[in-house]
């Protein structure tokens, strides 16, 4: 089987490939941006294209119409799908409708239908449907695993430590019992099964070497009203334990892995980036700022503070620790870095954002290489940038400082003394507790000599949020009670002696009305007939 992957590795490299950075899709159709970032063209003019997988070979897109295979050789799939991927060969194009369907490049047949999410190995030789594996090549079952049927299933990728792992969830927030951890070992027959505090939702992430398994899970609500943001945990597995991992008091915003490691932000805004080494210790304080989002990218790593914050941007690299460049851009809703790791993009994208859609490139620094907006960009995503060659052409300001505002170019150097921004990484002790690190003197005088314009602001308080309970009623006294009780009597007889009066004023009234009709004139009119109209009677006047 390694031979034959081989085989298809050799195929591959003779393929001919894509001339295009980047190919994003918008309200005209899909186009392609050259190795300058200058020129486009125009790849597709189907206006309805509702998503797209990119290769360095070939260029895969679909909606109403189907799907349409673009590169070496052209094709068309009579099929309507949600979501296109490739597999990690190129060989089979993964297709999501109703059902995932595998369609063969080689062969444009399709060879196997799926009722669930399919995921391969590293290779390619193995396929993965809810616990059930394929062989790739004839598709036949080999083994199936204890998989739940409400919850969530990943595996390690790594075909020499392959395992499969999947976690159950609870589905109503009333069930709060403990979730179950399975692991599989795909060639040693290791099952291991762990309890994981109760989540509704988790995310599985597998280290590079495919041997240790981080589990974030968390709750929709706090059911000790003690939190708005529910309640957030980390787990670390290995073969030897599962153990928690220690974080700041609040929710986690995002986690991922690195090269030396993994990197959590957590705790309540400014958040705190912290990095741990493969074992789980925390080793670094990398970054204070308002930050939610992580991406490295081979020996650099790109913490970014997107979504309703700022749209800040921090690159730092691993090995020293040194922030390399910074930038800042607002609304954005994609960031990816390009293969090679020396540029990436920023895009403001449709409908998540339906004003200001644009994506922006930049190199590995923060420089501004390439702007262009748009009525509506639904996606980009790039292609190859080996061969790249880039005439910078940038503002004034921009050459002058890599930490502008990509927006407005304001001076980042002047916003950071007045933002309590800590950009400066520490080091952290094994037995530092990092419920207190926020408090300490040694980070109260970093924080001060950033900041030293403007004075530092008492912390808030925490808000503690809790159930609205019943008013508490006291009962009344005995004296009370009398008291009330007389005031009650005292009313029904004024309200009495009020009913009596106006029923006197009312027959004294009445009275004065007869005596008045006996001593008025008499009526000095009679009726008679009126021949003329018939029966109705009319008054005639006597003079």
């Amino acid at each position: 089987m390694q031979q034959l992957y081989q085989l298809l590795l050799t195929q591959q490299e003779s393929l001919p490939e894509l001339t295009y950075s980047v190919v994003y899709r918008h309200q005209h159709g899909l186009d392609g941006l050259d190795n300058t970032f200058t020129n486009s063209t125009q790849i597709s003019d189907q206006p309805n294209i509702k998503c797209m997988a990119i290769s360095k070979y070939s260029i895969v897109f679909g909606g109403d119409f189907g799907v349409e295979h673009w590169g070496n050789n052209k094709f068309n799939i009579q099929m309507r799908v949600q979501a296109i991927s490739f597999s990690p060969d190129f060989e089979y194009i993964i297709l999501s409708a109703k059902e995932t369907m595998l369609f063969s490049t080689k062969t444009q047949n399709f060879v196997k239908a799926f009722p669930h999410d399919v995921k391969f190995d590293s290779t390619g030789s193995l396929c993965f449907c809810k616990g059930i594996v394929y062989e790739t090549a004839t598709f036949q079952q080999l083994k199936q695993f204890k998989c739940p049927e409400y919850g969530d299933f990943t595996i390690s990728t790594q075909r020499d430590s392959l395992y499969l792992s999947s976690v159950t969830l609870i589905k109503h927030l009333e069930d709060l019992k403990d979730c179950q951890l399975i692991i599989d070992h795909y060639d040693k027959n290791k099952h291991f099964e762990h309890q994981i505090p109760p989540s509704n939702e988790v995310k599985q992430l597998w280290s590079n070497d495919g041997t240790i398994l981080l589990i974030w899970s968390q709750t929709l609500d706090d059911h000790t009203n003690q939190s708005y943001f529910g309640t957030h945990h980390l787990n670390h597995w290995t073969e030897d334990k599962l153990q928690n991992i220690e974080l700041f008091e609040g929710p986690i915003h995002d986690v991922q892995w690195v090269q030396n490691g993994f990197i959590v932000i957590t705790g309540y805004m400014p958040a705190g980036a912290i990095l741990f080494n493969k074992q789980g210790e925390k080793e670094y304080l990398i970054l204070q700022a308002h930050i939610n989002s992580i991406f490295p990218k081979n020996n650099l790593v790109a913490l970014c503070g997107f979504g309703n914050l700022t749209g800040d941007i921090y690159i730092y690299e691993m090995d020293s620790l040194k922030k390399v460049g910074q930038t800042r851009q607002d609304k954005v809703v994609q960031f990816e870095w390009s293969p090679n790791g020396e540029h990436f993009l920023l895009a403001t994208t449709f409908p998540r954002l339906r004003v200001d859609n644009q994506f922006i490139i930049c190199s590995k620094y923060g420089d501004l290489l390439r702007k262009e907006k748009f009525e509506e960009l639904y996606e980009i995503k790039w292609v190859n940038d080996n061969n790249l060659n880039i005439q910078i052409n940038i503002v004034e300001e921009v050459k002058q400082s890599k930490q502008i505002n990509l927006t407005t170019g304001v001076d980042f150097i002047k916003q950071m003394k007045e933002a309590k921004v800590n950009d400066q990484p520490r080091k952290l002790q094994k037995d530092e507790k990092l419920q207190t690190l926020r408090s300490s003197p040694q980070n109260q005088q970093q924080v001060q000599l950033v900041q030293t314009a403007v004075p530092l602001k008492p912390a808030p308080q925490k808000q503690i949020f809790m159930r609205r309970q019943e008013p508490i009623i006291q009962q009344p006294t005995a004296e009370e009670l009398e008291q009330q009780h007389q005031q009650h009597l005292q009313q029904q007889q004024m309200k009495l002696e009020k009913k009596q009066k106006q029923k006197q004023n009312r027959h004294m009234n009445h009275q004065n009305n007869k005596q008045k009709q006996k001593q008025g004139p008499p009526n000095d009119f009679q009726y008679e007939p009126n021949q003329d109209v018939g029966q109705n009677c009319y008054p005639i006047w006597q003079d």
